[in-house]
């Protein structure tokens, strides 16, 4: 009694090698969108827990809270990219006078950049009630490639409601609240 045993021959094999590497290769560009995804949501997600909290700590404590990149003297500095303090602003001296006023540290982006802009200042204010004390404005994180795609845009609205901006137009860029893209 014969038994046969078959194996794979060497022209099967690399039949097998190239289907797998083009199956492979076409996941890449799929996979890189899942982390440009991950990495936008979750700096956005950050931000806007971050501002909400802040919104309802004014709200609850009855006081001014501030929010912005502190420098070395706890005073607001312009710089978005360094962490983000939430604190009780007594004075509304836009600095912090004590660390017990402190409620909150957004740390510096993983990745990316912040960019905030408001009217003329660099620093967001809400008042005990939860409007906006100081300028309304947005905020926006640009990934490391500046592909505005991928940008997560944070609009606070003069009420002190926080949104994350949609693209509106079907480009695939979201859109500030007067429709013009987002810009890395």
């Amino acid at each position: 009694m014969n038994t046969l045993h078959r194996g794979l021959t060497v022209v099967e094999l690399v039949v097998t090698l190239a289907i797998v590497s083009i199956l492979l290769i076409s996941s890449v560009p799929t996979f890189s969108n899942l982390i440009d995804n991950s990495r936008r949501a979750a700096e956005a997600n950050d931000m806007l827990g971050f501002f909400v909290l802040a919104r309802q700590q004014s709200i609850l404590s009855g006081r001014v809270v501030t929010v912005c990149p502190v420098n070395s003297e706890g005073k607001c500095s312009r710089d978005w990219n360094t962490p983000l303090y939430a604190f009780y602003d007594t004075g509304n001296q836009r600095q912090i006078e004590n660390d017990i006023d402190v409620f909150r540290i957004l740390p510096t982006p993983g990745s990316g950049t912040r960019k905030a802009r408001s009217l003329s200042r660099s620093y967001f204010q809400y008042r005990p009630n939860g409007m906006i004390f100081s300028d309304l404005g947005n905020i926006t994180w640009c990934p490391d490639d500046q592909n505005s795609e991928n940008a997560a845009h944070l609009v606070i609205s003069r009420g002190g409601r926080i949104r994350l901006a949609r693209d509106t137009n079907g480009d695939g860029i979201p859109n500030k609240a007067n429709g013009d893209n987002v810009s890395c």
